[in-house]
């Protein structure tokens, strides 16, 4: 017993001794947090001429704290690599020059505390732009060759200035050809910032050259010639545009595509096979598509449907009748006058795909006095066309330009003359909405629109020349009539062929990619 005795009392003084050898681990002063103020949750800078100055407010619970600072920024929306944090300072104060190429960027602060080397993040999303990424751009044209001009927006849609031939002034060079249209991709591929990564491309397409310009400098990335890992023979481009995560080309009719989920380059490979067989085809410039579905050609020389999916493999794919369809997908024996998009919804299980909708104008090859209006609802690899057939009486029988509104009223809008009338789709009504006055000569209508707080819109934009100038009316619209008075008017030297509302935020599926 005496030995068990020995034996507690040994235990309780070991278990004392312990005990009082651990007493820092129930310490239970409150953990040290370090807090800013003036730092905000998003900037927005223009590359090469703003200073970003921050001078936040620091404070932290240890009295006896001696801070150390340090400022850096990585880039955001980066495919392939990990993005790298640049330091940018080591101060308190940052008071830097921004240099970085414009995109979305993370501006971070780390704060530690030297005496116990606890240090606390904070951040904020920094959008960089510089002069060329907000304003509308005008593609015009003098018959031979083709420039930019940009109307600047400062602080709202009506431009306060203008930076005539832009393009030019930047490259020292025109591009050849007569302008076409104009498109918008923020992920095509490039190594322009020294890596290959997503850069921001506005994309111009002549009748006789395609420049994919860096938005950051309207710098060329690639041109026709660097554009493809051949170039064509021959060189004649309808197009280029975005559609359901692969870029398109179409040059001399022919299809041409990058899976934009592949690792590329950029670059264009082989054209498109129409089938198994290589049978000959070509494209018309006029096609169904938007950013989230495949696109709907149509081949003028079979005067069938076809489609590609998400661009990938070397076989087009041919389009098939829907049932209840008024008129053959393939061999219809039909011109197509125009073809546009003008929405797309999507089907959930078991189809998973979009019902994309467009409207077109035939004309029969047999008797070409025969023209018909057609609804076109496309899913996957059908699609079901509905006919109306145009009188000789109806205005539209003998419009000249088209453009559909992309998701609006269920309206048509075509030119006759120098007239600018609208065609419900519904009720078949035709409406005049603008009379061109005399000497000025149509050159383009388009439907486009933007949400942009601060910065939105909805415009029918009407271009006309007269002369060597040329004038861009943008119209709202009530229920699809246009408003008396345009909302705003750009003006400048050359034929208008086309205008893009450029911002930081826009982006491929902003706008729609069709006439």
């Amino acid at each position: 017993m005496k030995n068990l005795y020995i034996m507690l009392f040994s235990g309780m003084v070991l278990l004392l001794a312990s005990c009082a050898k651990d007493k820092s681990n129930y310490d239970y002063a409150p953990k040290e947090n370090i807090s800013i103020t003036g730092l905000e949750p998003n900037y927005t800078v223009i590359s090469e001429k703003d200073r970003l100055v921050i001078d936040p407010v620091v404070s932290t619970t240890d009295p006896d704290a001696q801070l150390e600072y340090l400022w850096g920024i990585y880039e955001t929306n980066v495919q392939g690599y990990a993005p790298v944090l640049d330091t940018l300072a080591k101060t308190k104060k940052l008071d830097y020059a921004v240099k970085q190429p414009a995109k979305g960027w993370v501006l971070v602060l780390r704060v530690t505390n030297k005496n116990t080397r606890y240090a606390q993040y904070f951040t904020s999303g920094i959008n960089i732009v510089t002069e060329f990424t907000r304003g509308w751009y005008v593609a015009k044209d003098d018959g031979v060759q083709t420039d930019l001009d940009l109307f600047l927006t400062p602080t709202s849609l009506v431009p306060s200035s203008v930076r005539e031939n832009v393009y030019s002034f930047v490259n020292g060079n025109k591009i050849d050809g007569k302008a076409k249209i104009m498109n918008f991709f923020s992920s095509y591929k490039s190594i322009v910032t020294g890596t290959l990564g997503n850069t921001k491309t506005l994309v111009l397409v002549t009748d006789k050259d395609i420049s994919a310009m860096n938005i950051n400098t309207l710098k060329p990335i690639r041109t026709f010639n660097t554009l493809f890992f051949e170039p064509p023979a021959v060189k004649s481009p309808d197009y280029a545009f975005y559609g359901s995560q692969a870029y398109y080309v179409i040059n001399d009719g022919q299809c041409h595509a990058i899976y934009n989920m592949s690792s590329n380059d950029g670059r264009f490979g082989a054209r498109k096979m129409k089938d198994d067989l290589n049978t000959p085809y070509h494209l018309s410039k006029y096609f169904i598509g938007s950013s989230y579905s495949d696109p709907y050609f149509f081949d003028e020389t079979s005067s069938s449907f076809l489609s590609m999916s998400m661009g990938y493999g070397p076989v087009m794919t041919a389009i098939n009748d829907e049932t209840g369809t008024t008129m053959s997908a393939k061999n219809n024996n039909k011109t197509v006058l125009f073809l546009g998009f003008k929405s797309a919804t999507y089907i959930p299980a078991p189809t998973y795909a979009y019902n994309t909708v467009g409207f077109a104008v035939f004309q029969d090859k047999t008797n070409p006095a025969l023209k018909i209006l057609s609804e076109l609802a496309c899913v996957t690899t059908k699609i079901k066309i509905t006919n109306d057939t145009l009188k000789t009486t109806d205005k539209i029988y003998n419009a000249t330009n088209y453009t559909l509104l992309n998701g609006d009223e269920n309206i048509i809008y075509f030119s006759v003359g120098n007239q600018i009338w609208s065609r419900n789709l519904s009720s078949k009504s035709e409406i005049l909405q603008f009379t061109i006055p005399a000497g000025e000569e149509l050159t383009f209508i388009r439907h486009k629109k933007y949400t942009e707080t601060g910065y939105a819109y909805n415009y029918v934009m009407i271009g006309t020349k007269s002369g060597a100038n040329y004038k861009v009316r943008m119209f709202n619209k009530s229920s699809g009539s246009l408003e008396t008075t345009p909302a705003i008017t750009l003006e400048g030297k050359g034929i208008v062929r086309d205008v893009m509302y450029m911002s930081p935020t826009v982006n491929e599926s902003t706008y729609g990619s069709t006439y």
